[in-house]
């Protein structure tokens, strides 16, 4: 059997070398999501933010599909009006995000939402966000940590018998570097780990084998020391050769 192919989104920018490139538009992810997707076993693929042109194509080359972090999801996506506190959005990204989600789901292929791709697709299921960490009331540790990315920071908190419990622990720890949060969680999802203060850290479709997982901390930045980090990595395979079957 074939290594999995996993779909890897793009976030989208100006090229900030020097010289005849500056400015220039690049489509980017962190080369760590490639690395731990070949570490567990995968074929990483980039999609790029023209991926809705051929949006069928790719749908049928990838076996599973990783939302990237990044920029804030326009509040559009769950009917809000932009807050003081709204960062950065990317209309054009989002728009891509979205279709590239949507299409996988229909698919019955396998995602895994990091950070801002948690965020986007609970927004596309009909959930909300917080704007900004200080919407929360009940925030008392630090979310967007001054520290290295690869630096952990906080522990969670996993609710047994979850399919998250198979990945990680309470003895667990992550980073975390975000400012917007899940406010209200989507129809057809569950949160089943949390952060100390009750932000929800993870979410898993209902399915008995999963169809979506998301996290909001960075596994991306820490598999290479933490065997819990890679699993996720290594279960999106497993999952991909799941529903390819």
């Amino acid at each position: 059997m074939r290594r999995p192919i996993i779909g890897i989104t793009m976030d989208v920018g100006a090229m900030q070398a020097s010289g005849t490139y500056t400015g220039l538009t690049v489509h980017y992810a962190q080369a760590a999501f490639a690395e731990a997707v070949e570490a567990a076993g995968g074929i990483p693929y980039l999609i790029p933010l023209n991926a809705q042109a051929y949006l069928s194509e790719v749908i049928e080359l990838i076996d599973g599909l990783i939302l990237i972090g990044g920029s804030d999801v326009g509040p559009i996506h769950y009917q809000q009006q932009p807050r003081e506190k709204l960062g950065l959005i990317k209309p054009d990204r989002d728009l891509n995000d979205i279709a590239l989600f949507k299409a996988a789901v229909a698919a019955q292929i396998p995602v895994l939402g990091v950070c801002r791709g948690m965020q986007l697709l609970n927004a596309v299921l009909g959930g909300t966000l917080h704007q900004d960490l200080s919407e929360n009331p009940n925030i008392s540790i630090q979310h967007d940590q001054k520290s290295a990315p690869n630096v952990v920071t906080h522990t969670i908190e996993v609710e047994s018998q979850s399919y998250w419990s198979r990945l990680v622990t309470d003895q667990s720890y992550v980073n975390s570097y975000h400012h917007q949060v899940i406010d209200q969680l989507a129809p057809g999802l569950k949160a089943t780990v949390f952060s100390p203060d009750q932000v929800i850290e993870a979410v898993e479709s209902e399915e008995e084998v999963p169809l979506i997982l998301g996290v909001q901390w960075h596994p991306e930045t820490l598999y290479q020391d933490a065997s819990d980090q890679l699993a996720i990595f290594q279960d999106l395979i497993q999952r991909a050769n799941h529903y390819r079957q």
